[in-house]
């Protein structure tokens, strides 16, 4: 019994070995342990490149009234603007008219041949407003002299007063009594002296009739009446000395009023796509579009907008500006 039972263990053993024979391995192939591609239209063999990542942005706002807005290194806000009204009374402009036409009569007694322009005039008066120089009430006579020495046409008048002996009553009564200084004092300020700042008038004389001053020489001089225009024009003249200075210590300075207001536009960003839609936009209003340029090929161009001149790559800056 010992005997069968050792012989069936050995036979037990000799079977468990016969079925543990070599183990092998067999090798799995590289391809697929790759990562699989997903398939294009079917195709496992077409490979989908990562699409680029763009993007952009859109801004506006306010263009400032005196056109300082700067959108793009090349666009500026070009603001329009009303020309600057000159401070200047109907009084001092028609003595800048008469003067700038008066100073070309030449005289012999001319101090100088300098002729000023029409701009030295107004430099001189340029405080000249209805606050400091008002406009006052005209003669017919006054009338008459303030039209003939504006008329550019007709130098007659001009040469009258201004081309021989400076007092030639009544056409210099009427100018004394209007504006408050003599011809000769006004050929002096204007004319001989027009390029320099004069804050007085120049080689004074005073503003008298001739009664007046005949009285003044005659036996009782103390006891002359001077004639009420021309007390009120001693007035006038108060205020063109006050003119003369304060136009040199405190000029007037025109404030430039815009006449329309202005709004820009900006896209900035590297999607191509887009920033052609925006280019169409802006040209189906009739609006001029500038370029910049800020990265890719032609980095710092700046110019006129087209769709043809974007590119892929490239991050541009479009803008406009409009006026209403």
């Amino acid at each position: 019994m010992k005997n069968t039972n050792q012989l069936i263990l050995t036979l037990a053993v000799a079977v468990m070995f016969a079925g543990c024979g070599k183990t092998t391995f067999s090798q799995i192939e590289e391809a697929s342990l790759a990562k699989a591609e997903i398939p294009v239209d079917g195709n496992p063999d077409v490979v989908v490149p990562p699409q680029p990542v763009t993007g952009f942005k859109v801004s506006n706002g306010a263009c400032n009234s005196d056109s300082s807005t700067k959108v793009l290194s090349c666009l500026s806000c070009d603001v329009p603007s009303n020309p600057p009204v000159r401070q200047l009374s109907t009084k001092a402009q028609a003595l800048v008219d008469s003067m700038y036409l008066a100073c070309q009569i030449s005289n012999k007694s001319d101090h100088n041949a300098f002729r000023p322009t029409k701009e030295m005039i107004i430099e001189k008066l340029n405080r000249g407003s209805d606050a400091l120089y008002p406009e006052t009430a005209r003669t017919s006579q006054m009338e008459l002299v303030i039209q003939g020495l504006t008329n550019e046409s007709d130098s007659s008048l001009r040469q009258k007063m201004f081309g021989g002996l400076f007092y030639k009553p009544p056409y210099s009564d009427a100018f004394e009594t209007y504006f408050g200084l003599t011809v000769q004092e006004a050929k002096s300020t204007f004319c001989w002296n027009g390029d320099k700042k004069t804050p007085v008038i120049t080689d004074p004389e005073g503003v008298y009739s001739k009664s007046y001053l005949d009285c003044t020489y005659g036996s009782s001089p103390f006891s002359c009446t001077e004639l009420p225009a021309y007390v009120t024009a001693q007035s006038y003249r108060k205020q063109l000395n006050n003119v003369l200075a304060k136009s040199i210590s405190e000029p007037y300075v025109a404030e430039v009023k815009p006449s329309k207001t202005c709004a820009w536009d900006k896209f900035e960003g590297d999607d191509i796509i887009e920033a052609k839609k925006q280019i169409k936009a802006w040209q189906s209003k009739g609006r001029t579009i500038s370029m910049e340029v800020t990265q890719g090929n032609g980095v710092g161009f700046c110019g006129i907008a087209s769709e043809s001149a974007l590119k892929s790559g490239m991050s541009v800056a479009l803008a406009s500006y409009v006026c209403n």
